[in-house]
């Protein structure tokens, strides 16, 4: 008799575990899905990350935006006057008193100076308007920093010493942005000195052998006949008065004020 017929049962045992062996290696072969199977998150993981990493930059690129705030586009102005060192007129109507500074005035010493300097800064072109300490003053015209690119127009006329810095914190008025700043150039800059006024040669000393009798300081005799604006000072009349400066017989002539 053959072992397996001695051992029937032991056999069956064996036969039955040999077929669940090659039943379980061949099914999980079967599950195992294709590379076409794989689904498409799996496949582009990689992919995915770096989006995810580039929506994190974007997000910080958007805060820091936001943060820093919209960019400001300077607005700008057309000049189309200048009065003086110191005020200039706007196309839209408006006239600007630069702030911080004073510049001469109509007839006095370095008046056409600063006002041709501050006309080549910015007569018929386009400036920015900066904010000081006061919005306008008591004539309604706007107190203004004005600007040409980087050029400070009123810093500019106090280093050419053709401007001082005025109404500030200094002389009861109130602290401007750029006092500072002025103040230093105002120090720095050398005072503009006007050439003094010919004096008239009829104002000039006399000798005493043309001077007229009956008149103090000298003045030239009669003939010709000679009037307050042709002396320019005052006269004091002791004698004659052949000129006739003296009209109302006071005793001095020519008073100015």
């Amino acid at each position: 008799m053959s072992w397996l017929g001695q051992h029937k049962f032991l056999s069956v045992v064996i036969a039955v575990t040999l077929l669940w062996f090659f039943g379980a290696v061949s099914g999980s072969a079967d599950d195992e899905p294709a590379a076409d199977d794989v689904p498409s998150e799996v496949v582009g993981s990689d992919d995915d990350s770096s989006t995810v990493a580039d929506e994190d930059t974007a997000d910080d690129q958007d805060r820091n935006d936001r943060a820093s705030g919209p960019k400001k586009h300077m607005k700008t102005y057309l000049v189309v006057h200048v009065a003086d060192g110191d005020t200039l007129d706007l196309r839209n109507g408006k006239t600007v008193r630069l702030a911080g500074i004073d510049a001469p005035e109509v007839g006095q010493c370095g008046y056409k100076r600063a006002r041709n300097t501050l006309s080549d800064l910015v007569l018929g072109k386009r400036v920015s308007l900066a904010a000081s300490d006061e919005e306008q003053d008591q004539y309604g015209r706007l107190l203004k920093y004005v600007d040409i690119g980087k050029i400070d127009a009123g810093l500019r006329l106090i280093k050419d010493g053709l401007a001082i810095a005025r109404y500030d914190s200094r002389d009861g008025y109130g602290f401007h942005p750029r006092e500072p700043k002025y103040i230093k150039a105002d120090r720095a800059s050398p005072a503009f000195v006007c050439a003094p006024k010919p004096v008239p040669l009829l104002a000039q000393p006399q000798e005493k052998k043309n001077c007229a009798p009956g008149y103090s300081p000298c003045i030239p005799p009669y003939p010709p006949d000679l009037d307050c604006p042709d002396i320019g000072h005052q006269v004091r009349v002791t004698g004659s008065d052949p000129h006739g400066l003296d009209r109302d017989g006071d005793g001095v002539a020519c008073e100015w004020g």
